[in-house]
């Protein structure tokens, strides 16, 4: 088990900029995300704490447990919405793919029976390129977009999973 440790100036670089609620009810802040992301990318074991430093003088230890709670709280709904987005998609790309092999099945059907009646005709003229398409917009999905949305839920996922601590960090600056 490994940490990951963030250097903060102070808790607004956890927050959104433009959010100007209280502490525990500010959106997360994008550039946070992309740094937690960046760091999570280069590690190849578990991470089981994220460290927050902040220099002694910039701590609030009277809110620091309130927002590490809240922080936790962001990363587990997150992954539940990424989980219930990447449920609701799978199944979405999996019932184009059956529409579109049933499309082109019977497409099919009407080619190998050989009806040849006007309606039926202007049918399959329909149903031949439907049927690719909804085929082809599944694989797109189950195997291009699927993997990014897994990323993502494994982003929030193993955010969720981590013990949130705030440390003090004592800065020694060297001057000349």
């Amino acid at each position: 088990m490994a940490d990951l440790s963030l250097w903060l100036d102070y808790y607004d670089d956890i927050y959104s900029d433009f959010d100007s609620r209280n502490y525990l009810k500010r959106r997360v802040s994008e550039d946070f995300l992309y740094e937690l992301k960046n760091a999570l990318k280069y590690k190849k074991e578990r991470i089981n704490d994220l460290l927050l430093l902040l220099p002694q003088d910039k701590r609030d230890e009277s809110n620091e447990s309130a927002l590490a709670e809240s922080l936790k709280n962001f990363f587990i709904v997150q992954f539940q919405s990424e989980a219930e987005h990447c449920r609701h998609k799978l199944n979405r790309g999996i019932l184009l793919g059956i529409a579109g092999i049933l499309l082109m099945t019977l497409n099919s059907l009407i080619s190998f029976k050989g009806v040849h009646s006007l309606p039926l005709v202007a049918l399959r003229v329909l149903m031949e390129p439907g049927g690719w398409f909804l085929l082809w917009a599944s694989f797109d999905f189950l195997f291009d977009d699927w993997k990014e949305m897994k990323k993502e839920r494994e982003f929030f996922r193993e955010l969720s999973e981590m013990n949130i601590h705030n440390e003090i960090l004592n800065c020694i600056w060297a001057t000349d």
